[in-house]
């Protein structure tokens, strides 16, 4: 039985709140760029910010089932 030592997995678990974060920052201030540009006020805010939650849950879907496919039981 192999098993990644706790600190592995710790990490494993920040970065993924990092990658989280990172993903609805980054189509946040997309949007409110884009918003800045064009004059629309909230249209592409709320395009970045939903964009950015996509972009999460699926980062999150992939990084979770490969860890839990790394697990031995």
């Amino acid at each position: 039985m192999n098993q990644r030592p706790k600190w592995v997995i710790e990490l494993q678990f920040i970065g993924l709140g990092w990658y989280i974060a990172a993903s609805i920052l980054a189509g946040v201030s997309v949007g409110l760029l884009l918003d800045g540009w064009i004059g629309t006020s909230p249209l592409f805010l709320l395009f970045g910010l939903l964009l950015g939650v996509a972009a999460a849950f699926y980062g999150t879907y992939r990084m979770t089932a490969a860890f839990l496919a790394g697990q031995d039981d």
